[in-house]
């Protein structure tokens, strides 16, 4: 029996909203990021490691270091 899926992070900025990139067949595991625009097939699955990555990047926002995402 397989236990519930795991919770999958952007690994640039800790978010946990990520989709699978749509388009081609090929893609599916390719990843996108909604909340920085990360595109590509590393996730991180360890929630620890999301929170650290997470507070990294929104200390990057506040400095105006980062960018958010331009919404489309």
């Amino acid at each position: 029996m397989r236990s519930q899926e795991s919770q999958r992070y952007c690994p640039r900025c800790g978010s946990a909203r990520l989709r699978w990139a749509s388009g081609l067949p090929q893609l599916w595991s390719v990843y996108d990021c909604e909340e920085c625009g990360y595109r590509g097939p590393l996730v991180v699955e360890d929630g620890e490691l999301a929170e650290k990555l997470r507070k990294r990047w929104l200390r990057g926002l506040a400095s105006g270091r980062i960018r958010k995402r331009q919404q489309k």
